[in-house]
């Protein structure tokens, strides 16, 4: 599971209408409008580099301003920003870290048949100590895993969405690069160019039959020998379908085919059964519930020739008064290294009480347990983070 497990679920309720949000107020500079937030966050971690023993226990805190330049001209978007992230451990300065993303985005509609989404990013980030490639072994590190990642995203649209039929081409690249340039480490760069097209047929007044297709080439920047190369072509067939069955019921499930071929004779390839699939149901006005599943082959951080991973997550938030609401999640998953008979477990359970003090200040109060059950002892841990965080607008 990645850091915040449960991302892709939260995220399927920004589709639901909910009257608590906290408004972000822009300064206006003519063409465009200047949306500047500050996150700050003060938290206990009681596992900070993920060891299966002791390990390190540390205060922290993070200081996060986001600076978004925004140009809404119709139905038409354009943005830019820029976001700075700084932690620090009061026990741990060797896990202290600053990260800097850049961003841009562009929506447009030429007309009722023809839209276009594209995206740009460049991440220069890092992953913490025992997580991904260090898993077990963070103490090995003096330093946060720092990489640099650019991703290009462009997205076009054919069909009127009142239309019965439509059709989505998206193209797709991203490369990541580590800081850490020996042997080992350098196997983890790589760059992905993917290429894909979704077809929707409307049958109902709100649901649509849906067929997709993804082709994606993985090449690393660095392999001991052609024979250990990692670089594969992944192919990915489903079917499915979206809706919205009711005022409060929405969803998409979809199911298919997936292969994955290495250009290394001597790595085995894949083939098998690939899914996804999440619900949004709101049986009260002020309650969510969120379901996301999905089965899928994914890169390797280290171990066998890739990860099988399987995973589910259930999240719930409950607007109690106007100000006030609550948040929590559950989610479990299977990660299975194919080709080096590794095994993890993960659990992770999300907690969060969330008060709109002003409009322009908003407080959370956050607990997060996650744990990875291996069949290799030396990357079992249990995790506790406790945090209260303050999000500032205009």
């Amino acid at each position: 599971m990645s850091k915040t497990k449960l991302a892709t679920a939260i995220g399927m309720a920004c589709v639901c209408t909910s009257s608590f949000a906290q408004e972000e107020v822009g300064i206006d500079l003519g063409a465009f409008e200047l949306v500047p937030t500050l996150t700050t966050t003060a938290g206990f971690n009681d596992n900070v580099t993920r060891s299966n023993d002791e390990g390190i226990d540390s205060w922290f805190s993070t200081i996060v301003p986001r600076f978004t330049l925004v140009n809404n001209f119709g139905l038409n978007s354009l943005r830019f920003g820029y976001q700075l992230s700084r932690g620090d451990y009061f026990s741990s300065s060797a896990d202290d870290y600053t990260d800097h993303l850049l961003f841009a985005s562009l929506d447009y509609e030429l007309n009722s048949r023809h839209r276009i989404k594209s995206s740009i990013d460049f991440e220069d980030g890092h992953d913490d100590r025992g997580e991904s490639f260090s898993l077990g072994r963070g103490a090995e590190l003096s330093s946060p895993d720092e990489f640099k990642e650019s991703e290009i995203d462009f997205t076009y649209s054919y069909g009127a969405l009142s239309a019965q039929a439509r059709f989505d081409l998206n193209l797709n690249y991203r490369d990541k690069d580590y800081k850490i340039d020996t042997d080992e480490y350098k196997l983890r760069d790589r760059s992905k160019s993917t290429v894909g097209g979704t077809f929707y047929y409307n049958i109902g007044a709100a649901t649509d039959l849906l067929f997709e297709t993804t082709i994606t080439d993985v090449e690393y920047a660095f392999s001991t020998s052609d024979a250990s190369s990692l670089d594969s072509v992944q192919t990915a067939y489903l079917i499915g379908a979206q809706w919205q069955s009711t005022a409060s019921t929405s969803g998409y499930a979809k199911i298919g085919y997936q292969d994955k071929k290495f250009d290394a004779a001597g790595r085995e390839d894949f083939s098998g059964t690939t899914w996804q699939a999440g619900i949004v149901w709101e049986p009260l006005d002020r309650s969510t519930f969120i379901l996301d599943t999905r089965n899928q082959a994914r890169e390797t951080n280290g171990d066998g020739n890739f990860i099988r991973n399987k995973d589910v997550s259930l999240s719930w938030r409950h607007e109690w008064l106007q100000r006030l609401r609550t948040q929590a999640g559950v989610a479990f998953g299977t990660d299975d290294y194919e080709g080096s008979g590794r095994t993890d477990d993960i659990q992770e359970l999300n907690l969060a009480v969330i008060y709109e003090f002003r409009r322009w200040l908003t407080f959370n109060l956050g607990y997060t347990y996650s744990e990875r059950d291996s069949n290799r002892d030396v990357i079992n841990y249990d995790q506790n983070i406790y945090r209260l965080t303050a999000k500032v607008t205009l």
